[in-house]
């Protein structure tokens, strides 16, 4: 018999960047931003737009949170501070869509064994969330799926800053995806690489891995990982532990 326990098991959450896939995050995030202040020039120089815009999502990460999504509070934010309207951002931004995100796909890279891992979670019956930090918009998660190879996964809940209320490392980020899937957090895997964001579901009850190969750990608290590996480790984990859900007809 295993010396790992996952029988409880129903639901699986992964992060997304450093996790499922690599991201140079030190370079994407001041293109994505660049990208996007572009399309405010007219209105607000890009330094600026970009120093508020950064300060705007550190905000959603430190909290605390007022009840309304991510995007509301975001978007509530620039118009005080940038006196632009949510319906000119959401246009201004649509058009980043499509026609500057593509550009970014050179900064993504596929992790062998990741798609394997989750497409396994999948073929089990559990219940499978992309638990990225919800601070982009959903077109950005998806790109990033796009060009990891996870566009043929299909997610039961995905986060973005239109569906979610907190941020990790919030507890009550975690607890909010168990409720919109109706699985209690104590029956909850999160797999992720932060220390500090991905495994304060420790907090919540949920069982964590913390996958090791691209590890991040932040100043402040750091929580502990019920299990530990590397990308190809982590598989064999799945593979060999992670319980079958019965398809009730």
């Amino acid at each position: 018999m295993s010396r790992f326990d996952l029988s409880h098991i129903r639901a699986v959450l992964f992060d997304l960047d450093g996790t499922l896939l690599q991201v140079r995050m030190e370079e994407f995030i001041p293109r994505y931003v660049g990208g996007l202040a572009e399309r405010f020039r007219d209105l607000v120089s890009p330094k600026t737009f970009s120093r508020t815009f950064l300060n705007g999502i550190r905000e959603l990460i430190q909290g605390p949170a007022d009840g309304t999504t991510n995007e509301a509070r975001l978007l509530t934010s620039l118009e005080r501070k940038l006196s632009i309207s949510a319906t000119d951002f959401r246009l201004r931004l649509n058009d980043y869509r499509d026609q500057g995100v593509d550009e970014l796909a050179r900064l993504v890279t596929e992790i062998p064994h990741a798609v394997e891992a989750v497409d396994h979670c999948r073929r089990q019956g559990q219940t499978l969330v992309l638990a990225t930090n919800p601070v982009f918009p959903l077109f950005m998660i998806d790109a990033r799926r796009r060009w990891s190879g996870l566009d043929e996964i299909s997610f039961d809940h995905v986060s973005s800053y239109e569906n979610s209320r907190f941020c990790k490392p919030s507890i009550s980020y975690f607890e909010e995806i168990a409720e919109k899937i109706g699985v209690p957090a104590a029956e909850c895997l999160m797999i992720g690489n932060d220390s500090s964001h991905d495994l304060a579901a420790t907090g919540a009850g949920m069982t964590t891995y913390l996958v090791d190969t691209y590890l991040v750990e932040r100043p402040g608290r750091r929580w502990p990982s019920d299990y530990r590996g590397n990308h190809s480790e982590l598989l064999s984990f799945l593979q060999q532990n992670l319980p079958r859900q019965q398809t009730e007809f």
